[in-house]
């Protein structure tokens, strides 16, 4: 069949289906056929993003000469997702004659268009450039810096940019991109608008089905923001959205051994079988700009094989203090690790009703003043969204944790490296580790502004 040469030009949903070989349904086809210079995406998960950003993308590179796009996420890694997708549909499709150069990051046509990805996190990397058409992935989660870069890098061409993302905190570029007032034209779609031509859905519903049950229900604040694509306060959330993404979003560097003039502290969840041990390590060297520089996660490892990593970890940052959650397996852990390595103090930390509450409310303090950077993990950011708190009407305690069946090891790790630290002024639960096989529970008061000195942890 000859293919319309103009049509190919002017409509990007008849270059997909017949340049790319691509079937989108119904919901894609809205907004590949969009040729508005601002839009903003509001789909659920697993509505096929990837593939309609690839359309966009391929079809401008190819009906545009010296048009320049690049592809930007929150990190390097998502970016390059995202460019490798377009990269390969490309190079699966009739256009895999045009591309004269190819690398990790960079794809250029014959007409010399460009495709391109950088990585969020950098907004120096992006700073003085000229573009034609920005793609934001994961738009929710891009940082206020990134925004003030980005916009003027369009502005010479009158070039597009377009926002992709599920909803997350009800702020930032990507949630004032959605409301009526802002300059964007808005898709908001969940997988009711994922329908092929045909009225096969893109995702059968017995799937989203069991998304529902794993999600705690079609009311739950997961499933109201993963696939009705709606933003939430998500009642009960224990920490600021807003206060997560940008302690996320600064994803500090990871290191491996101590840096000479910094001091490190370390938080252990500590657990055998299928339950998961964490570790972080905190350089707190600037009680304003605390980095967790390191974590460590597994399961199924041996009692001898959790002693040996986390000694490992205390030896090669030379951490000042390692605080412990004692509860469970972390007591008679924590008394081997006083018997094995006496010459390090292990301190055990007793989680009850009002200790556990006074620890995360003082991480949840130094995430809202901007004093911790947290690395740019999925496992640690599902947990931190996902943390929960429920007050007893009755005896007002508060109940607290991972949920709807959500690990928070990694929150329980952080909060006690944070704890550690010792920047805070109050009283905790403490089973702090002596030489000789001894315990001691303690009533230790903290300095307000001063880290604790390793020789002054038992007064």
């Amino acid at each position: 069949m000859e293919l319309d040469i103009q049509r190919l030009r002017n409509d990007p949903n008849y270059f997909t289906e017949n340049i790319l070989k691509i079937i989108l349904h119904e919901g894609q086809k809205q907004i590949v056929g969009c040729k508005d210079r601002f839009i903003s995406i509001r789909a659920a998960r697993r509505f096929g993003k990837s593939y309609l950003v690839s359309a966009i993308a391929a079809h401008a590179a190819a009906t545009k000469p010296n048009y320049k796009i690049v592809c930007i996420s929150r990190s390097q890694r998502q970016s390059s997702e995202m460019f490798h997708t377009i990269e390969q549909i490309i190079n699966m499709s009739n256009m895999k004659g045009s591309i004269v150069r190819q690398t990790q990051t960079v794809l250029e046509l014959s007409n010399g268009s460009t495709i391109s990805s950088l990585p969020g996190g950098s907004p120096d990397s992006i700073r003085g450039i000229t573009n034609n058409m920005v793609l934001l992935d994961e738009a929710a989660f891009i940082t206020a810096d990134l925004v003030s870069v980005v916009y003027p890098t369009i502005i010479s061409t009158q070039g597009r940019i377009i926002l992709i993302s599920t909803p997350q905190s009800s702020s930032g570029e990507f949630y004032r991109s959605c409301q009526p007032e802002s300059e964007f034209t808005k898709f908001h779609f969940t997988h009711a608008d994922a329908i092929f031509a045909d009225g096969t859905p893109l995702v059968p519903q017995e799937e989203l089905d069991r998304e529902i049950i794993r999600c705690g229900g079609i009311g739950s604040p997961e499933y109201i923001r993963e696939y009705l694509a709606e933003f939430t306060s998500a009642e009960g959330a224990y920490f600021d959205l807003e206060a997560l993404n940008d302690a996320f979003n600064k994803n500090p560097a990871e290191i491996k051994f101590k840096l000479d003039g910094h001091r490190y502290c370390i938080g252990a969840d500590l657990a055998q079988v299928e339950d998961y041990t964490y570790f972080s390590i905190l350089d707190y060297t600037n009680i304003e700009n605390l980095k967790i520089v390191r974590t460590v996660r597994f399961n199924g490892k041996s009692t001898d094989e959790i002693l040996l990593a986390l000694y490992q970890e205390a030896r090669a940052f030379d951490a000042q203090r390692i605080f412990i959650d004692n509860a469970g397996v972390g007591r008679s852990l924590l008394e081997h690790l006083i018997d094995r390595y006496p010459n390090i103090r292990w301190t055990g930390f007793n989680f009850n009703k009002e200790s556990k509450p006074r620890i995360m409310t003082n991480l949840s303090i130094v995430l809202g003043r901007r004093h911790l950077q947290l690395p740019e993990d999925e496992n640690m950011r599902e947990e931190f969204i996902n943390f929960f708190y429920k007050i007893n009407p009755d005896n007002k305690h508060i109940k607290m944790g991972g949920a709807n069946g959500k690990h928070d090891d990694a929150v329980i790790s952080v909060a006690l490296a944070v704890e550690a630290a010792g920047i805070f002024s109050q009283q905790g639960d403490l089973a702090i580790g002596l030489s000789g096989n001894r315990m001691l529970n303690s009533k230790v008061k903290r300095n307000t502004t001063k880290p604790i000195p390793r020789n002054n942890i038992l007064m």
